[in-house]
């Protein structure tokens, strides 16, 4: 299923869920990709701990986590947008 699933003002919603019938697979809920999904972690920026993100490689949304500010969540825009130049 494509499709805008988790509206883009969401910022406290989960982006990746799990599916599948094991629940080995990871699904962005912005725009429907099943495993396409990088993440790193870090170290932190603040001197401790460790910075983490996920992002899906189909529309760029992106989850992270940091000790300073905690789990932040941005979604893409999706469908994306066309932009058209202006002659």
């Amino acid at each position: 299923m494509t499709g805008p699933q988790v509206p883009p003002d969401a910022d406290d919603e989960p982006i990746f869920g799990v599916c599948g019938r094991d629940g080995a697979s990871i699904r962005c809920r912005v725009c429907g990709a099943v495993d396409e999904v990088v993440g790193d972690e870090v170290p932190s920026m603040a001197g401790y701990g460790e910075d983490t993100y996920v992002r899906c490689t189909r529309c760029g949304s992106v989850e992270t986590t940091d000790p300073i500010f905690g789990w932040r969540a941005k979604p893409a825009p999706w469908p994306p947008t066309t932009r058209r130049d202006q002659p």
